[in-house]
């Protein structure tokens, strides 16, 4: 399997990943993505800005992701907790981890975790401070392998698209060691994504 950056080309794929994560939040009982989000232009606009992540098992995408680093409006206040590093609006610190989806096919291979791994690799080439992520609080298998991954629950963010589903999201955050810090050992080959 490969990690690479999204193309247009993929966009059709990537949307039938994310109606395939929509169908299983459904059947965990959770309301996330039961709108329209994440809509097709949300998914051109992480392509436009080359944040957008697929997972390709041979000719195959078996998974998809925004990743990036840049500030994330809804997590500038937390409750019930703090995040690990400190960020500035104009100055973001940290990689932000979006929209992760898997087809059911492929879920519980370790792609979830390489993900992450992808995003704590490039928070350290960045010389960013850690990576953020969020989950619905029903969203207890996410939950799991954050924990499991390493990250910390900081609290809980209010995301502002919440389509009338539930707005809390627990908010998880791991910090990278080092810039030049070794990453764990991925199971995915990662193509050049520049």
């Amino acid at each position: 399997m490969e990690l690479r950056k999204a193309e247009f080309s993929d966009l059709d794929r990537i949307m039938d990943i994310l109606a395939d994560g929509r169908s299983a939040l459904a059947a965990l009982g959770i309301d996330q993505w039961q709108g329209g989000y994440p809509a097709r232009e949300v998914i051109e606009s992480d392509i436009a800005r080359r944040e957008g992540v697929v997972v390709a098992d041979g000719d195959m995408l078996v998974a998809t992701a925004m990743v990036a680093c840049r500030d994330e409006f809804d997590y500038r206040y937390i409750e019930g907790g703090s995040w690990l590093t400190e960020s500035l609006p104009d100055d973001p610190c940290y990689v932000v981890v979006h929209r992760v989806a898997v087809t059911g096919a492929k879920k519980n291979n370790g792609i979830g975790a390489s993900i992450l791994d992808y995003a704590l690799r490039l928070a350290r080439e960045l010389g960013c401070a850690s990576v953020r992520i969020d989950t619905h609080p029903g969203n207890v298998p996410m939950q799991r392998l954050l924990e499991k991954s390493g990250f910390t629950k900081c609290g809980t963010i209010y995301i502002s698209h919440a389509e009338g589903a539930t707005p809390e999201r627990y908010a998880y955050e791991k910090t990278v060691r080092g810039r030049n810090a070794p990453a764990a050992e991925a199971p995915l080959h990662f193509a050049e994504l520049r």
